[in-house]
């Protein structure tokens, strides 16, 4: 029995000397640093700014004029008959209510626009990690790691491909 164990282990040592000696080339790619700066994340965040700009500005203004109304309306509580004081609180709760509809409603879309792009950048950015993996003769690349040393890291590799694919 323990010439069987010591054979099992002298064959395992064996195999992990044969297994460091080959080389296994290892690359480490930060999705945080091409979610921030590739070319096409900040193209699609300057589209999404763009594309949800008026419908903020129009909140801000409804916003606007609900707070003015309140002010007016706390400033009229002595002055202001009462069923025009009413009418004006009935009006600043339905504002109010559809304000808060429109930033329902916009924030759902820009959650949904983000996970559109997201999705299509990380397309992108597998493409090119697969065309750097078969040109670099990568064994492996990985995109999340506890620890990587700056060796591996190719994030800057693939900012630089994506970029010129993007025709910058």
């Amino acid at each position: 029995m323990k010439t069987t164990a010591g054979l099992v282990a002298c064959m395992l040592v064996l195999a992990a000397a044969c297994a460091a000696a080959q080389s296994l080339k290892v690359g480490f790619v930060n999705t945080a640093r091409i979610e921030s700066e590739s070319v096409q994340a900040l193209r699609a965040i300057e589209a999404m700014k763009k594309e949800f700009e008026p419908r903020e500005k129009q909140i801000v203004a409804l916003q606007q004029q609900i707070k003015a109304d309140q002010e007016r309306f706390e400033k009229g509580k002595t002055t202001m008959p009462a069923g025009e004081l009413k009418a004006l609180g009935t009006s600043i709760a339905n504002r109010m209510r559809e304000s808060d509809q429109m930033v329902f409603g916009l924030n759902g879309d820009i959650e949904q626009r983000r996970k559109e792009r997201a999705a299509k950048l990380f397309e992108e950015a597998s493409a090119v990690i697969t065309s750097i993996a078969e040109q670099g003769k990568y064994d492996l690349i990985v995109h999340e790691a506890a620890f990587a040393r700056a060796t591996v890291d190719i994030t800057s590799q693939v900012l630089k491909e994506m970029a010129r694919r993007a025709g910058n």
